[in-house]
């Protein structure tokens, strides 16, 4: 994070934290269970796919032989075995690379449908233009919205986030300001998606 957003940052949460009530934060609509499903999802989508390649990956460190550990292996289990870690090795990988490879031919990752992935990129641009549509880089509304959905934070990470900026506020009226935000911040986007829907 550079300087300047890290300045933005605490800007956004000193307001948020500031904040004597929901309606200073910014107007919401309070939005129906269907409404607020729908725009959840299509905010997790939006927050999955902008996070895809910074996100901290699950490590596989050898886990592919946990599996079978303490299982007799047949003949032609250790066959296909070594067969996979020999062809590993002729496509030049060595070591742990060489291990995966192994793993990678004997239990293949199933291919993901182009066309589910076409879509849920369709979907993701389109949110961010909207979210981007409606809110101002400097909005605390805007700033705690896009932490909980494109990063690993939930509400209580944010909330800690608020305490250490305002020390004054309990944890209760902390949580209470960053859900404030995120509702108000599913409000507004749905908001702009509907609208955006409709022109189309």
């Amino acid at each position: 994070m550079t300087p300047q957003k890290k300045r933005t940052r605490r800007a956004a949460l000193e307001q948020a934290a500031a904040a004597p009530t929901k309606r200073w934060l910014g107007k919401a609509v309070l939005l129906t269970g269907v409404q607020s499903a729908w725009i959840k999802s299509l905010l997790t989508v939006w927050g999955e796919c902008v996070r895809d390649d910074t996100a901290p990956k699950k490590t596989r460190t050898h886990t592919c032989w946990h599996a079978n550990r303490g299982m007799r292996w047949s003949n032609t289990a250790l066959e296909k075995l070594t067969a996979a870690l020999d062809q590993a090795r002729r496509e030049g990988f060595h070591g742990q690379q060489a291990l995966k490879r192994a793993h990678a031919i004997l239990w293949p990752a199933p291919a993901r449908n182009l066309i589910d992935e076409a879509i849920a990129d369709d979907d993701a641009e389109f949110i961010e233009q909207c979210v981007l549509a409606t809110f101002d880089s400097n909005d605390p509304v805007y700033v705690i919205g896009v932490s909980y959905y494109t990063t690993r934070k939930k509400i209580s990470d944010l909330t800690r986030d608020i305490q250490h900026i305002a020390p004054w506020l309990t944890p209760d009226e902390a949580r209470r300001r960053v859900r404030w935000c995120v509702e108000i911040f599913r409000a507004k986007v749905y908001l702009t998606v509907y609208k955006s829907m409709e022109e189309e």
